[in-house]
């Protein structure tokens, strides 16, 4: 008898343990350039390495100014962005990020 409460307690111990677990955080970059009126391809970084690119559109027809969203892991991450063609760089930023967590990173940008 004592195998079968064994086998019946580990059946419950394992159900209650099945919960799905948290999603993984995400980070999304956002250009933000109130005075230009252009396209610029940047690249992004998530710890040094790249995790993709875009072109964002800034006061023009198809206006895009936000990333998709990239999955990483919770803890601490570095944050990069560069422009592809000039090499223009934000500063890194170091975020903190938990599960389940949306977290935009904002690029000021400024064209004289």
């Amino acid at each position: 008898m004592r195998p079968a409460c064994f086998s019946i307690g580990l059946a419950a111990l394992l159900a209650c343990r099945a919960n799905p677990a948290a999603p993984q955080p995400t980070v999304s970059f956002l250009l933000d350039a109130p005075l230009c009126s252009s396209q610029l391809p940047v690249q992004f970084s998530i710890d040094h390495l790249q995790v993709g690119a875009d072109l964002f559109v800034v006061h023009l027809a198809n206006e895009h100014l936000q990333s998709q969203a990239f999955t990483t892991t919770a803890g601490q991450h570095t944050l990069g962005a560069r422009v592809v063609t000039t090499g223009y760089a934000w500063p890194d930023k170091t975020v903190t990020l938990v599960q389940g967590q949306a977290f935009t990173d904002t690029l000021p940008f400024y064209c004289s």
